[in-house]
């Protein structure tokens, strides 16, 4: 039976691990001792830096996040820092970290210890044994408030509605990836960059194994509702051109509706029928049909938005600083 050390070392595997960092930055320190002590203890040796590293991406925190990881570098030779210019928000912060991982099995993960990296053998194992490209947590309990596992349930119905692309509930941050997969990845030029969406597909051979969901380690995500809102929004704008479809089904069937109602006040005039000629009921119908063209406008006007950023091509990010010891990488 292979170990942790054959299996890394004998088949030649390096393991980068990206996370990013938006002033949570003081969760790392705990983070990187218990990367020390489960993969110490899977390579039996506690000299783990020359088949492990950690990526933080700093995503222009706020407060001291990018001092307490830049003393990290050298605390442990397996850390290394990316500090961005700015807050360009966390799917672009993973994006660059996946650009500057080395590694062939890549591991994308939170700081927060909600996923444990306790887990993370097993995702190698996972990798090695059935030759999958992905490796996706998925969660058999999720310690949320309700009303945050309500919303994301019907999310991601929604979101398997719009797009057609499979997408399991309670899938996990946590992710080992290969290397073809990550190669794969980096060749992606949009600007959106939603982890259900884009992993699906891109395809390749992909598994499940179920992990154990667990409280955050300290302090309050800066994921909030509108953060969220934010997200799916994005991703069904990006991965989807049914809301269009929809918005023109709609119209047409209010056309129908409204050629139909305007036939009934006709016949009903000509034999001589009351059609109720009520003011508020025809202020009613006009409302909600200016409401259902007004917001028919925004959803146009948002998929107009995104296709104006894209046209920009503006760099996805830029890199203020690199830290801690690292292969040579070119400007992104």
């Amino acid at each position: 039976m292979l170990t942790g050390k054959d299996v890394l070392g004998e088949l030649g595997i390096k393991i980068s691990v990206v996370v990013p960092i938006y002033n949570d930055g003081r969760l790392a320190p705990a983070f990187c001792a218990e990367i020390q002590r489960v993969f110490g203890g899977y390579l039996n040796s506690d000299q783990i830096g020359h088949l492990v590293e950690i990526i933080f991406v700093n995503d222009g925190s706020e407060n001291d996040s990018i001092s307490v990881l830049t003393e990290l570098t050298r605390q442990y030779a397996f850390v290394r820092v990316v500090d961005m210019s700015r807050n360009f928000g966390q799917h672009i912060a993973i994006a660059c970290g996946l650009r500057e991982a080395s590694g062939s099995i890549v591991f994308r993960m939170n700081v927060d210890m909600q996923d444990q990296p306790a887990d993370m053998p097993r995702f190698i194992e996972a990798m090695r044994k059935d030759a999958s490209d992905l490796v996706i947590g998925v969660y058999s309990v999720r310690e949320s408030p309700w009303i945050n596992r309500i919303t994301s349930k019907i999310y991601y119905w929604l979101f398997q509605f719009l797009t057609g692309l499979p997408s399991p509930q309670n899938t996990s941050p946590l992710r080992a990836m290969s290397r073809r997969f990550v190669d794969a990845y980096n060749l992606l030029t949009e600007r959106s960059r939603f982890p259900q969406g884009l992993d699906q597909w891109l395809g390749f051979e992909q598994q499940y194994i179920p992990i154990q969901h667990h409280v955050r380690a300290d302090g309050k995500s800066s994921y909030n509702f509108w953060s969220r809102l934010k997200l799916g929004l994005e991703g069904l704008l990006y991965f989807s051109n049914r809301p269009l479809t929809l918005i023109a089904s709609l119209g047409f069937f209010l056309s129908v509706a409204g050629l139909l109602l305007g036939f009934y006040v006709i016949f009903a005039q000509l034999f001589g029928s009351d059609f109720l000629p009520g003011f508020a009921a025809l202020s009613a119908i006009g409302l909600i049909a200016f409401g259902v063209q007004l917001g028919s406008i925004g959803v146009v006007g948002l998929y107009v938005a995104r296709i104006f950023a894209e046209t920009q091509n503006r760099p996805l990010y830029l890199v203020k600083m690199r830290y801690g010891a690292s292969p040579d990488t070119s400007e992104k």
